[in-house]
């Protein structure tokens, strides 16, 4: 599992995931038992070298033995034009659409796949700057057994929001102010399922915390989205099962004049053996 959150404001995108990533054996009985869990995945990705073009992703962690992330820089091979074979998936820097890239990935990960249906879930967030536009686009990406879904733009451009996947219970409640499984809840205490939808809304309306405004600095924007992941960490951490969300904090923002920038990332070598 995964915590991978995405923050837009008026000036910046920004992206926050965790590191980890689990192996795991599904049983006769349907159960999925961890084997193990590991904590260097790569879940944030600039899609273009030089753009403010930016995915992360959550679920399943690679098809037919290869990682997201590699798969993700063979994307990135064919979108700045370095494979002869997809020169028409180059973009050009001067044309090139947010919503465009989007589309560019379900083609990828989904429409060429020989199987696309991924065991379990296999997400994206695509998001950042179109040329000329002050403000960003975002959209997400669904794949699962049943087919894909998206891109689907998350907010409009301008609409400061937060969203987050994976297991997103504690961001949630923080956020939210209320449980993820706050519905559920409301079922088994005898409440109709519309009236239960209609209740978390009503409730999320009264007590959610007004944390993201479309005015925020980019700065602050980068800590408040460091804050929700490290708490999701620490949330599963001390929560019974599996701790399934972990490892190094990885960080990217996104803005119109700087592009995409690295605020925190994980590197397995001393910089000193690879100057």
């Amino acid at each position: 599992m995964t915590i991978a959150l995405a923050i837009n404001v008026g000036d910046s995108l920004v992206l926050a995931s965790d590191s980890a990533t689990a192996q795991q054996l599904v049983l006769p009985d349907g159960h999925a038992e961890t084997i193990n869990v590991w904590n260097s995945a790569n879940k944030i990705f600039n899609l273009r070298k030089g753009l403010p073009v930016g995915a992360m992703t959550w679920g399943q962690a690679s098809i037919d033995g290869l990682a997201i992330a590699t798969l993700s820089k063979d994307l990135r091979a064919r979108l700045t034009g370095d494979d002869p074979e997809y020169a028409d998936w180059a973009l050009d820097p001067q044309k090139y659409r947010i919503e465009d890239v989007a589309h560019s990935v379900r083609r990828f990960f989904y429409d060429d796949q020989p199987d696309p249906k991924p065991e379990g879930v296999l997400g994206f967030l695509v998001g950042g700057y179109s040329p000329g536009s002050p403000l960003a686009e975002w959209y997400t990406i669904h794949i699962d057994a049943k087919g894909c879904e998206g891109p689907t733009e998350v907010l409009p451009p301008g609409e400061a929001g937060t969203v987050s996947f994976g297991q997103p219970e504690a961001v949630s409640r923080l956020v939210s102010g209320v449980s993820g499984h706050l519905g559920r809840a409301l079922i088994k205490l005898g409440l109709e399922r519309k009236l239960a939808a209609q209740y978390v809304e009503a409730i999320i309306d009264q007590v959610q915390a007004p944390w993201v405004f479309a005015g925020m600095p980019v700065g602050e924007v980068i800590e408040l989205a460091h804050f929700l992941v490290d708490a999701t960490i620490k949330f599963v951490r001390f929560t019974p099962g599996d701790a399934l969300v972990g490892g190094p904090i990885e960080i990217a923002a996104l803005t119109r004049h700087e592009g995409f920038k690295w605020v925190r990332r994980k590197h397995y070598y001393d910089p000193r053996l690879n100057p």
